[in-house]
């Protein structure tokens, strides 16, 4: 079952660079398996393993965040729409206790199984 780590509501971006550099994360996933063209999985060993809140690989990839954040609700309602199923906003960061060491932060939660 997924636990909350911590709440994301209010919490700076530095102090959520701070917990994503704790752990791998689902943004680290598709790097460490060498699917991710823009971040190597030599780049998430550095970032994970330096004492600098490196923003480089944010920086490098800024368009693709854009885009990616701009499509988060659209993609939401589509779901939505197709599925039947109500989502909404997860503001946290969730863990598994059988995994501790794999964090994540889920764009949206299913909160209703079937709205139609």
């Amino acid at each position: 079952m997924c636990k909350t780590l911590i709440s994301t509501l209010g919490l700076s971006h530095e102090e959520w660079l701070r917990y994503r550099k704790q752990e791998i994360g689902g943004s680290d996933a598709g790097a460490v398996c060498g699917l991710n063209p823009y971040i190597s999985l030599i780049q998430v060993f550095l970032d994970k393993t330096s004492k600098e809140l490196s923003q480089e690989a944010e920086q490098d990839n800024q368009e693709a965040i854009w885009v990616r954040r701009d499509l988060e609700e659209y993609v939401a309602r589509r779901f939505t729409e197709a599925s039947g199923r109500r989502v909404c906003r997860k503001n946290a960061i969730l863990f598994h206790e059988d995994y501790p060491f794999m964090l994540a932060n889920v764009d949206r939660r299913i909160v209703c199984r079937n709205i139609m």
